[in-house]
């Protein structure tokens, strides 16, 4: 997706997560767990600003069910 700069390597990373609902357009795929895992949990510890471009991709992840889901789980675990 890109390489050098740091701030460089975040436009790009933000351009692709503009430009349709995933990063392929509109299907969903490996790439899209990825990135998206990357900048969710990125932006949950604050190791990354929450662009708004950031912000609008991850919201759209977290309605697929699958997220929901493993989400669900995950917080299921943390009370046990």
């Amino acid at each position: 997706m890109g390489y050098g700069d740091y701030d460089t390597v975040m436009d790009v990373v933000a351009e692709a997560v503009a430009l349709g609902s995933y990063l392929m357009g509109e299907q969903f795929t490996a790439a899209d767990v990825v990135v998206g895992s990357t900048l969710r949990w990125g932006m949950m510890f604050d190791l990354l600003r929450k662009r708004p471009e950031f912000v609008a991709y991850v919201s759209r992840l977290e309605q697929r069910p699958a997220l929901q889901r493993a989400t669900a789980l995950d917080r299921q675990l943390a009370e046990a």
